[in-house]
């Protein structure tokens, strides 16, 4: 990725439906209610943990594919990807044409890290149906994840021309235009998503990157404080740190600072901030920055120690800095 390696861009979804997958969200048509069944008192109580009596289960039928989407919804809601996962395959097993199933198993796939699984899931949904939005833009975001960007554009596009709606398309598409270093395109795919949903947390961060990336960083910065204030909170460290580049990058040092600290702790934001001025060819300003990251934190920090060796061999030696007070 061009650009963005010190960057903590936002997986795909910060925000949103109820099942947040790493890229994207199984959508809101597909979180339809449960229907009251046989199995819903059992599922929840294996759900929380309570013991069902083997009586019990031997009176009742054969789990449907039905019994076991819920089961699998019941755990993902409650964080359990994995377990969901594996109710999911049941489900598949007995309905192997629900292209639904193969989505909600793939985006986990997504959210684990492994892409190259994921891929045959969202495929199967294509080759069957070659209108379904949802495939083509699940695949085109685990092609993404492999690195195949001219494969994942087609995707992603052929997403956006059945569903312009799909929101979650648009936004792959504007991390690969990300990736590649056509930030304009990526601008424009980012604010194509947010006319779908403008206060979507996610969208709004990459958006913001993308700005930071174009060094417009009044854009930037206003983009990313939008995106603090519609995130959810275990979302806003990753925006904060964001932002707190953007802040060093325009020269509102104090207010990096305090971003920075915001995303991690104190010695961490000195010390970024003295990266920043480092790269900025003021290796004396930047040498303080990093002994007051020294200073701050409790324990040996190796990060700091080195990026104050090279300060000061750029430099000559260090001085007292206003920028980290």
């Amino acid at each position: 990725m061009q650009g963005t390696n010190r960057l903590a861009v936002v997986a795909v979804l910060l925000g949103g439906s109820a099942i947040a997958l790493g890229g994207c969200a199984v959508p809101k048509m597909l979180q339809e209610p449960f229907e009251q069944g046989v199995y819903e008192d059992i599922m929840e109580r294996q759900a929380e943990g309570v013991p069902v009596e083997e009586d019990t289960l031997k009176d009742l039928p054969a789990m449907t594919a039905a019994d076991y989407e819920k089961l699998g919804d019941t755990y993902l809601g409650r964080g359990q990807a994995n377990l969901a996962a594996a109710k999911y395959q049941k489900a598949l097993d007995l309905d192997p044409r629900s292209w639904r199933l193969e989505y909600k198993i793939g985006t986990i796939l997504l959210r684990k890290g492994a892409p190259q699984e994921a891929l045959p899931y969202f495929q199967s949904i294509v080759q069957r149906d070659p209108n379904n939005a949802f495939g083509w833009e699940g695949e085109g975001r685990a092609l993404l994840a492999t690195g195949d960007h001219e494969h994942a554009e087609n995707s992603l596009k052929k997403a956006i021309r059945l569903d312009a709606a799909n929101w979650k398309a648009q936004q792959g598409l504007g991390m690969l235009y990300d990736e590649i270093g056509q930030y304009d395109d990526a601008i424009l795919a980012y604010n194509a998503a947010l006319r779908v949903r403008p206060v979507e947390a996610s969208i709004l961060n990459n958006l913001g990157v993308a700005y930071y990336l174009k060094k417009d960083y009044p854009r930037a910065i206003d983009t990313l404080e939008k995106a603090l204030r519609s995130s959810r909170p275990e979302d806003r460290k990753r925006i904060y740190s964001n932002l707190g580049r953007c802040y060093a990058r325009s020269g509102a040092y104090p207010r990096a600072i305090d971003s920075f600290r915001r995303a991690k702790d104190l010695p961490t934001a000195y010390n970024n901030v003295g990266v920043v001025l480092l790269e900025q060819d003021r290796p004396a300003d930047a040498a303080a920055c990093f002994q007051k990251a020294i200073q701050a934190s409790g324990n040996y920090y190796e990060a700091a120690h080195e990026n104050l060796a090279a300060a000061k061999g750029r430099s000559g030696a260090s001085r007292d800095s206003s920028i980290c007070p």
